[in-house]
Parts: structure tokens; sequence; C-alpha cells
């Protein structure tokens, strides 16, 4: 029987997408798990000590939280097709465009989800509802997940997402967009046609919210047809296949992208 592995998560977590199409990619056996408040009083608390998804349990009870060890740990058992490109300039670029998706674009993610409020509010509140309620209606997860959605909405200001700055907020994530939209006309990936720790790094921040979300989903879908087709291709089932661009060359249409995150990050 094969072994599986078990992710603790949810659709609406940022950092669950990119070890979810993680796994995909890499075709490991896996089952998936809502993180309830009640798993996360009966299993995560206790076995990571804190209140943060995603986690993953191996097959032999091994437990691990936090994206780049949950990734590292697993690139250690399933070492073939490596994420991590073994040549430096290439390995460079794809860790620090990891560390662009982890951390610079979670700003656009939680501005787009939550200053959109009017036109995301059902959809979010229901979907936080269901950690607390998964088998409640509609109107009753939405009710309860409404207390925990405006904890999230107020970390804003601490992310420096305010009225002055989401002019700037917007302005860069649309350049981005285009940047990508470009550079995806040309590949399927971002260093070619496989994915990278890069790639795993921008699906998190671009799938779950800001591909799932109504307003910025749709914005995506209509502005970046081709970033859309990516993130889809990210969580498609399928083993990693294609290779990264020869002789450790950075693709031109990736330039303006870092570039932007020397300047801006």
């Amino acid at each position: 029987m094969t072994q599986r592995y078990t992710l603790y998560g949810t659709d609406f977590s940022l950092y669950t997408g990119k070890v979810r199409s993680y796994l995909v990619k890499k075709g490991i056996p896996f089952d998936e798990v809502l993180s309830t408040i009640s798993v996360y009083k009966k299993f995560i608390v206790p076995r990571t000590g804190v209140r943060y998804i995603p986690v993953v349990q191996t097959p032999d009870d091994q437990v691990y939280q936090d994206t780049t060890v949950i990734i590292d740990e697993l690139e250690k058992q399933y070492p073939e097709r490596s994420i991590y490109p073994s040549t430096p300039k290439q390995r460079l670029v794809s860790l620090l465009l990891e560390t662009y998706g982890d951390e610079w674009l979670v700003i656009p993610a939680m501005h787009y989800r939550w200053s959109y409020q009017d036109v995301n509010q059902p959809f979010i509140f229901e979907s936080f509802g269901q950690v607390i309620a998964p088998y409640a209606p509609k109107f009753i997860r939405a009710r309860l997940g409404k207390k925990i959605g405006i904890r999230f909405k107020g970390m804003l200001p601490s992310l420096g997402i305010s009225e002055k700055m989401i002019p700037a907020i917007e302005q860069s994530y649309e350049q981005l967009l285009a940047d990508l939209e470009v550079h995806f006309t040309s590949h399927d990936y971002l260093l070619g046609d496989q994915p990278s720790i890069a790639d795993f790094g921008f699906m998190g921040p671009l799938y779950a919210h800001l591909y799932r979300d109504p307003y910025a989903g749709k914005f995506m879908r209509e502005r970046a047809p081709a970033v859309a087709r990516w993130v889809e291709r990210m969580n498609q089932s399928k083993m990693l296949a294609g290779e990264f661009v020869e002789g450790d060359e950075i693709p031109d249409t990736l330039l303006p992208i870092l570039k932007r995150m020397v300047s801006e990050q």
C-alpha cells in the first residue's frame, strides 16, 4: 500500500497553497485535512506548539511546520527532479523569487482581499467560517467567519497597507502581472519548463488570495490570462517534467521582476 502524507490547511490559506502545489507537482501522495478549530486544538497545537498552517504529517508520524522546512524535508525524501536548480545563477534567482513571493507579495495579497471587502466579504467570511463550523449552513458560517476575518483585516496597517500606500501597492502589482503575462507566454514556469522553488513561492499569494478571491481573481483573469493559466497549471496533478533553461541562463523576461524586487523589497 502506498504510504500517504497528510496536509493540514485550508483553501484560503496563502502558505497552504504553496505546499499543496509542491505535493501535487512532486507526485507525493497525500490527503488534505481542513484545519478546523477542533483540528487545531487536538493536533496542530499539541504537535507543533504554534497555531500556524500548513502542517504536514509524514507516514511515519513526523510533523513539519513552515513551508521552507516542509519542502526541504520532503526534498530529502524525494530528491529526484529537485525543485532547486543545481547551477548557481538559477539557484540564486529561484531563492530570491521565493522570498519575494513568501514575504513581499503578501502585501498585495492582503490588500486585495481586505480592501475590497464589499466584493469579497461573502466568499471570504464563509470560507473562514468553515474552520469553526464546517457543517453549518453558509449564512451561519459567514456570521462566525466574520469574527476571525476581522482580525486578519486588522493586520493591514502592520503590513504598510494604508490609504496613502494603496496606489503604490496596486501600481506595483499591476506591473508585476503585466511582466508575468509576458513571461508566461514564452515559458511554462519561472525558470523554464519545470517549476522551481520560485514558482512555489509565487504560488502562495497568487493562488489563495489573488486567484481565488472574487475581486482579485476576476482582475487576474481579465488582465493576465496567462498568469491565471500558470496558477491552474501549478495545481494540476502532473509529475514534474521538462527542464530548467539551459546553460544557467535567466530569461530576460524575469529581469523586470527582479529589478522591481530589488528596488521595492
